[in-house]
């Protein structure tokens, strides 16, 4: 017999495309939590006005469902028509491709809704979007996991700059995924200190993790342990053992890959509810608690006293340089890549 799961598939492949009032893909870590926060929404509008919001908001990793505006469909879009009214993605997905910043982001298909000028812990200049096409909510922040029996009589390092210097040889282990090497800390030496600094950390590097597996490896002593760790802040906050491993937020700022709202020029007046809830204290609340530092006023601050994020900023990503890294970088380090991350 057909499990319902099929038998749901098969009937969603016969059912005509529909217009997707919204759009979500957010970090795995957050995805249950966010659902349940989006399914409370639901309730609550439908209450108010009978109204039920035609979504795509998958709470597992990867794609589950066929419908139209999910992530392969962003970037083939021709029309802005064909984009859901409100989304909520990584500043490293699909909206951001080359295709929608040209087409629509450009062109003025999306609007601001978020002002981030009282935000503490971040610049605004660098993460407000001179296209006035991108929101930041929230970031993803990478920080360092130190463990201190590795590390020896070294001095525990303070910033990124650090994690070049030759004292930390073999020492460092660095983001991965399940496609190729992460390249975030990779594109900032590239950005900040050249091929010097690319040939620096080369000797620095000791293998790539990706964060559930730093939480898993970091202070083992088999396999062969790093000293150093640079992996998402929601992952490796729950590793920390006094006196042990000890988590080192960079002095220089975090890199961060922020998470974004996109929200097209002609919503609809029905939507606007969808705007209000993504821009939220109580979801930037829910993304805060989760380590996912919101940018949203009245949201739960999470951020260590004087700490702070950077990344490289909109012109680095919207003109596709990043992209561009993105495939030097990872053949260039694809020694450190490892088949069976997630």
């Amino acid at each position: 017999m057909a499990s319902s799961f099929v038998v749901a598939d098969l009937l969603r492949r016969q059912e005509s495309a529909r217009h997707l009032d919204f759009k979500v893909e957010v970090p795995c870590p957050v995805k249950n939590r966010f659902q349940a926060a989006y399914e409370a929404f639901q309730a609550e509008q439908h209450v108010l006005s009978g109204r039920r919001f035609f979504s795509f908001v998958p709470s597992m990793c990867g794609e589950h469902v066929e419908v139209a505006g999910t992530l392969r469909d962003v970037a083939a879009a021709t029309s802005v028509e064909q984009l859901p009214e409100v989304s909520i993605d990584s500043a490293a997905g699909a909206f951001t491709s080359t295709s929608v910043v040209e087409r629509f982001a450009k062109a003025g298909a999306f609007q601001q809704v978020v002002d981030l000028t009282e935000v503490p812990f971040l610049d605004a200049d660098s993460f407000t979007d001179p296209l006035g096409a991108y929101n930041v909510i929230a970031v993803n922040p990478e920080v360092m996991l130190i463990d201190r029996r590795a590390l020896g009589d070294r001095p525990v390092p303070q910033s990124l700059t650090d994690l070049l210097d030759p004292i930390y040889a073999d020492s460092l282990s660095i983001g991965d995924s399940h496609k190729s090497i992460g390249t975030r800390f990779l594109s900032w030496v590239k950005a900040t200190h050249g091929e010097e600094g690319l040939v620096a950390a080369d000797r620095t590097i000791a293998t790539a993790l990706n964060g559930p597996g730093t939480a898993r490896t970091a202070g083992r002593t088999s396999p062969a342990p790093a000293a150093i760790y640079l992996a998402p802040w929601v992952f490796v906050q729950g590793a920390v053992k006094p006196g042990r491993l000890e988590l080192v937020w960079p002095s220089d700022g975090a890199l961060c890959n922020p998470l974004l709202t996109i929200v097209r020029a002609d919503l609809a007046e029905e939507n606007q509810p969808l705007v209000d809830f993504a821009t939220s204290a109580s979801l930037g609340s829910v993304f805060a608690t989760s380590h996912f530092p919101s940018t949203m006023p009245g949201a739960t601050p999470v951020m260590p006293e004087g700490a702070c994020v950077q990344w490289l900023g909109w012109d680095h990503l919207l003109s596709g340089r990043q992209a561009a890294w993105d495939v030097e970088l990872s053949v260039r380090f694809a020694k450190y890549h490892r088949d069976n991350s997630c």
